[in-house]
């Protein structure tokens, strides 16, 4: 029997978020509707006029030129665009490339592909707190450098990198600067003409956006080879007709979330220390794995360890009752293995296997917080009574 979405807590909204209605609206109006931008008649003149101000609406949200935005067919595509579209243009001048170990998995898969092609890679050091030191940039960097990729926010720990002081750096040493802005865009202000990015891809989905839609800034003057060439309007970067239905519903997400951007930082801010303050108070023996609250962490993202109990039983514990978490990256299929975000920070293998990862969004409400915390607290105190490991631990500590 399934159970009414809305009466699920949904706490996994770095795996998906909502879409606004207004957004869906129309995405459903120009999809149903025969709007094509590459017709002359007057319904494609009308369908143009739209997508400009569509573009022009985005690209004000991350403080760019509408001649500077790719949109493509998910935020996957506008990274391999960005990434691999760079190298195959640029890597006759240089074969050396700079990213960290957190990067999100398919990102270091790309990077893994391009070194069987010649590229040479170098991972930039992480401290236990997921956190690069941008002067790693130019201690590490060479002659053959051309690239370094960084990811803006990590969506397992919730590591917000130091994106400005690491852009300057390379263009200092005028490395071309590619960020995954997968997990920043709509909760971190972004102004590109303050930071001097080289490209960056963003996840309208992740702003309650539509989803199967990539956005890839490229800044003027950075020049890259197409994957999947095309004669659009997408610069000749990207093959087939504009998809204007998301184009134009991605750009209403943007609108609607600068709109409301103060009221929901301060409102998402409150929920994640509410919940830590009140896990932490309530549950013994639990950690939070990655920046303590504050500047470094994103507002969205609390990843916690309660020892001695896996984190798949307590997702699958707490989606019985209700609420939906999750336990590991979101893209990534599950396994027994920890990730390679915690073994990069060297967290410790039973924490690891303990984690879980709760992702707040707009639509997250007081109610369902206080209802998700009498659930989860229940739920653990439950798993740890079954637990091995808890019970040996209470002896050993009653003992001494």
């Amino acid at each position: 029997m399934e159970r009414s979405i809305d009466k699920l807590i949904f706490l996994d909204h770095q795996s998906v978020s909502p879409v606004f209605k207004e957004a869906l609206e129309l995405f459903y109006h120009y999809s149903l509707e025969p709007f094509s931008p590459l017709s002359i008649h007057q319904l494609g003149i009308q369908s143009k006029k739209t997508l400009e101000s569509a573009l022009e609406s985005f690209s004000s949200f991350i403080g760019c030129s509408p001649d500077e935005l790719v949109f493509t067919g998910g935020i996957w595509e506008a990274i391999i665009l960005g990434i691999e579209g760079f190298w195959r243009k640029n890597s006759l001048r240089g074969k050396h490339i700079l990213t960290s170990p957190i990067e999100q998995k398919p990102i270091l898969l790309l990077l893994d592909k391009l070194k069987r092609e010649g590229a040479q890679l170098t991972l930039l050091p992480v401290d236990k707190e997921g956190m690069v030191d941008p002067k790693a940039i130019e201690e590490l960097s060479t002659p053959q450098t051309i690239l370094c990729c960084l990811q803006w926010v990590n969506p397992e720990i919730g590591t917000i990198q130091k994106i400005k002081e690491a852009a300057e750096i390379c263009e200092k040493k005028s490395i071309a600067f590619f960020c995954d802005g997968s997990y920043a865009g709509g909760w971190i202000p972004i102004d590109l003409k303050k930071i001097p990015i080289s490209l960056l891809a963003i996840n309208p989905n992740q702003f309650n956006g539509p989803k199967g839609i990539g956005v890839l800034y490229i800044r003027q003057g950075i020049e890259i080879e197409p994957i999947i060439p095309g004669l659009n309007k997408e610069l000749g970067l990207w093959g087939g007709t504009e998809n204007m239905a998301s184009i134009v519903a991605a750009a209403k997400a943007a609108e609607i979330t600068t709109k409301i951007f103060k009221e929901k930082i301060e409102k998402i801010g409150y929920f994640q220390k509410l919940i830590w303050e009140r896990i932490s108070a309530s549950i013994p023996m639990v950690s939070l794995n990655g920046p303590q609250l504050g500047p470094n962490r994103s507002i969205q993202n609390l990843n916690i360890s309660p020892e001695f109990i896996g984190g798949e039983a307590q997702v699958l514990s707490c989606d019985m009752k209700g609420v939906l978490l999750s336990s590991g990256p979101s893209c990534v299929q599950k396994n027994l293995r920890i990730s390679h975000v915690f073994k990069a920070v060297g967290l410790e293998y039973q924490k690891a296997m303990s984690s879980v990862r709760i992702s707040l969004g707009i639509t997250t409400t007081k109610e369902e917080i206080e209802r998700f915390l009498d659930i989860y607290i229940g739920v653990v105190t439950k798993l740890r009574e079954m637990s091995i490991g808890w019970k040996k631990f209470l002896s050993k500590k009653n003992s001494e």
